[in-house]
């Protein structure tokens, strides 16, 4: 009996010394990826700013062509090893296509004071070690070691965007998103909100537009914000904020196509969180970039997967799928990919085309040359003589409004109103509206939900603020469709990578 349990130790001991390399080799816990994916800061060390315009680019990158960017920042990674941490978050996550492997992965771990970078197995050629380490140390080392790690962590996201082949800046539209009637946000605000909202309109297919005034007038802020939302020609899936100085309230409003996302409930959280504290406090310029760049967030994070941003190469495909003449049903069905090849024009059919546009041509002209001989002889662009026009219009007697010509001479001789009798409202001074509408719906600052009723234009509702009642909204903050996303299915089951300590 004493062999026996002596026997029983030894086997417990043994199994015990073969197992410890499986537990020394246990994954570290890590944590589920943000909505935006692109940039996960759960050490909190980069600004709203900073990660919006990250994330712009690893949109653009994704789906230009199909790699992915991944920047993440942790307190500590629990004790494991930069690299086994990298390599459990990159797996986890799937960064990249699974078919090219082609993810990279830039972590920052601020309290063990280090940072690895990790690219996909795809990768490992054309983006190799020597040349992360290079990034990392010109465009990462020099602020991370200053702990400005927005700075560091946005140059090194750049350099790695290039290098996969991305664009980090662009030409940026023109178009005017801000109109400071009011006089209360400095230039580098308007500069700045102009930039970002022509910048990511054209990855999130929303714009966003700011408008401050001193008085809304005899109007209440809903309907001028209503008026001003069509005045400018705002689409289904824009936004508008403004600012009533003078009435101590402020507006926002969103497009038809977007209200369902962009509900009552999260507009009321961003501006209760962004802008109000500002607002009480009257630096209106701090509160209305803080709320701009919480509303930038919300449409980059679902960008990947909005119907309104058509990666290039899709919308080239479609493009180039219509000049072709399309796929038959046929190849559909088969699977194969025979696209029709169009028929050519006969000589004999373009010379028909070209006789008839002749032809056209030509009536036009000698309609033309009737109108001015009749214009030089009577005053009028028809013959007040012919039995025609005597049984339309009656005998003429030298009345210059005679017939269809008296719009003619209307416009010629009737007195012009004055400039102040017709004037508009628009965004612009120059410009004379046109585009979005909206009949309902929308809420501020002291709106209530009494008059939001939804419906009509653009815009089906919507809106919120400080004192807005969302008792009686129905809608809810829909869950981000990029929140269970897996990024695409990469992996880097080899490891490696580089470091600071590497």
């Amino acid at each position: 009996m004493k062999h026996k349990g002596i026997i029983v130790m030894l086997v417990a001991m043994l199994l015990s010394v073969m197992l410890l390399p499986e537990v020394s080799r246990a994954k570290p816990a890590v944590p589920e990826h943000t909505d935006a994916f692109y940039v996960n800061d759960f050490a909190g060390v980069i600004d709203l700013k900073a990660e919006n315009y990250m994330v712009n680019y690893g949109v653009k990158l994704h789906q230009e062509t199909g790699a992915q960017v991944v920047l993440v920042t942790v307190d500590s990674t629990g004790g494991a090893t930069m690299e086994e941490y990298a390599k459990t978050l990159f797996n986890s996550w799937g960064i990249g296509s699974a078919d090219k492997d082609n993810g990279v992965l830039l972590l920052l771990s601020i309290k063990d004071d280090d940072y690895w970078v990790l690219q996909g197995d795809g990768l490992k050629s054309s983006l190799t070690d020597s040349m992360l380490s290079q990034i990392l140390a010109q465009s990462l080392e020099p602020d991370f070691a200053r702990k400005e790690y927005a700075a560091g962590a946005r140059k090194t996201y750049g350099a790695l965007i290039e290098s996969l082949g991305g664009v980090w800046t662009e030409p940026l539209g023109t178009r005017n998103f801000v109109a400071d009637n009011a006089g209360v946000l400095p230039q580098v605000t308007r500069l700045y909100l102009n930039q970002s909202s022509n910048r990511y309109k054209t990855t999130t297919g929303s714009g966003v537009y700011f408008v401050t005034v001193k008085n809304s007038g005899s109007r209440t802020l809903q309907d001028y914000t209503y008026a001003k939302y069509a005045s400018v020609g705002a689409g289904p899936r824009d936004v508008m904020l403004v600012l009533d100085i003078e009435g101590d309230n402020y507006h926002v409003l969103q497009g038809k196509d977007v209200d369902t996302t962009l509900t009552n409930e999260v507009i009321g959280d961003i501006l209760s969180r962004a802008l109000e504290p500002q607002f009480a406090a009257q630096k209106y310029a701090a509160g209305v970039t803080a709320a701009a760049n919480e509303i930038f967030s919300f449409f980059l994070a679902r960008a990947d997967h909005s119907p309104a941003a058509i990666a290039p190469q899709e919308a080239a495909g479609t493009a180039a799928a219509g000049v072709a003449g399309g796929v038959t049903n046929k190849a559909v069905e088969s699977g194969e990919a025979v696209v029709k090849v169009p028929e050519r024009i006969s000589r004999g059919k373009g010379f028909a085309v070209i006789g008839i546009f002749l032809g056209i041509v030509g009536l036009i002209s000698l309609a033309a040359s009737r109108r001015n001989s009749y214009i030089a002889r009577y005053g009028l662009p028809v013959n007040p003589y012919s039995r025609r026009n005597i049984r339309r219009y009656g005998v003429w007697q030298g009345q210059p409004g005679y017939g269809y010509g008296s719009r003619w001479y209307n416009r010629r001789h009737r007195p012009r109103r004055s400039s102040a009798s017709h004037r508009r409202s628009s965004f612009w001074e120059t410009n004379h509206g046109g585009g979005g509408s909206s009949s309902g719906g929308g809420a501020g600052r002291y709106t209530g939900s009494e008059t939001n009723h939804g419906g009509g234009g653009y815009s089906s509702g919507g809106g919120s603020g400080r004192h807005s009642s969302r008792s009686s909204n129905e809608d809810r903050s829909s869950s981000s469709s990029s929140g269970s996303s897996s990024g695409g299915g990469g992996n880097a089951s080899r490891g490696g990578g580089v470091g600071r300590h590497s």
